[in-house]
């Protein structure tokens, strides 16, 4: 069993475990838990011997708690869109180099409280291109890791995520809890220190969605919104993002010193006085339509290098919820700050990403 990216688009984040798993698939669940940062209750692994050889499966619930883990940003990208989807990450993979191997989606059952599905096809997204069909690809860290495949099942409401259910290939089967282990047993990966000076915490302003019926309709332009703030153009990004008929719009501001003279709002610019002239990034998002988001989509780049978000410590909340988030109704917003990662210089150019939408900022004058 593997946890890397296949087909050759680079390797996913759980990288420690291949040394564990490449042993004939031995790797016990604390080991797993300490080399990924995955709590226990999200992940089960399954051995199941196929014309002599052992297939490994390993199967992660995708969460918000997921990606606490050593997950790389292209993972992140591809997983988001299923939080709150009850959606597995699946990844079969064998020791030897092979380009197929007997392995189909359609032995998969699932069951809760006595009840049983075989997922369909349609209930399968490819990340291995041909992975429906058992194509399978040598692992990108070398023949000597074997070969594998990934997929993801979406669930939907036919399981309850606040009871056990179990997952069985070819009878040989895997039970998630999720309500069994507190969010504080998760194996933390330590943030990077933020290159902001400490601050106290932001108080969340009770006003903050004053101009959220503006800012859902109308030019959505960096340009019309830094002039309806008052604010300078350069402090001011904007992302529009469709997807499945739904519009999600992300403001971005750079909380520099002319902000100050903006039109936010005593409350809100008490809030975010601590961090202005920091390089931090004030996010506000969306929706006229509804819209999935999560603020873990976002991450910073500067110089061909990504600063990746694992801990809560790298935000700072404007709207209760905002890091627990997964969805934008029409009339809501979240709203909340990125501190700008160990790292990250900010009198030089840097981007801030959400998925593969990025704004662009410049050095501060």
């Amino acid at each position: 069993m593997t946890l890397t990216r296949m087909g050759g688009r680079g390797l996913l984040a759980f990288l420690l475990i291949l040394t564990l798993c490449v042993a004939g698939f031995a790797a016990t669940e604390a080991q797993i838990a300490e080399k990924t940062g995955l709590a226990p209750d999200l992940f089960v692994q399954l051995t199941v011997p196929v014309g002599g050889q052992d297939l490994g499966i390993f199967i992660v619930y995708i969460t918000d708690r997921t990606f606490n883990s050593r997950i790389s940003p292209t993972l992140r990208t591809e997983l988001l869109p299923y939080v709150g989807r009850n959606a597995l990450y699946v990844n079969p993979s064998v020791k030897g180099v092979v380009d197929s191997f007997d392995f189909s989606p359609d032995r998969f059952t699932i069951s809760q409280d006595g009840n049983s599905f075989t997922p369909d096809r349609n209930d399968w997204v490819e990340i291995t291109p041909g992975f429906l069909v058992g194509r399978f690809v040598v692992n990108p860290g070398g023949a000597s890791y074997g070969s594998g495949s990934e997929g993801i099942l979406i669930l939907g409401d036919r399981i309850d995520p606040e009871k056990p259910f179990t997952v069985s290939y070819q009878g040989v089967s895997g039970t998630f809890d999720l309500a069994a282990s507190p969010a504080a047993s998760i194996p933390q990966t330590p943030a990077p220190p933020s290159s902001a000076p400490q601050a106290p915490e932001i108080t969340p302003p009770t006003q903050v969605t004053d101009l959220t019926s503006v800012l859902t309709g109308g030019d959505f332009s960096p340009q019309a919104v830094a002039e309806l703030l008052g604010i300078d153009r350069s402090l001011v990004g904007t992302l529009v993002i469709t997807s499945r008929g739904e519009e999600l719009r992300i403001l971005l501001i750079r909380l520099e010193e002319g902000v100050r003279d903006g039109m936010f709002g005593e409350e809100l610019l008490k809030s975010i006085d601590p961090l202005i002239g920091t390089g931090a990034v004030m996010v506000w998002a969306l929706s006229p339509t509804g819209a999935d988001f999560s603020p873990w989509r976002f991450f910073v780049q500067q110089n061909g290098t990504n600063y990746v978000f694992f801990s809560p410590a790298s935000f700072a909340a404007l709207t209760p919820g905002f890091l627990e988030a997964t969805r934008i109704e029409p009339g809501a917003i979240a709203a909340g700050v990125i501190k700008l990662p160990k790292g990250v210089k900010r009198d030089a150019a840097f981007s801030v990403y959400y998925g593969t939408s990025k704004v662009d900022f410049t050095p501060s004058p």
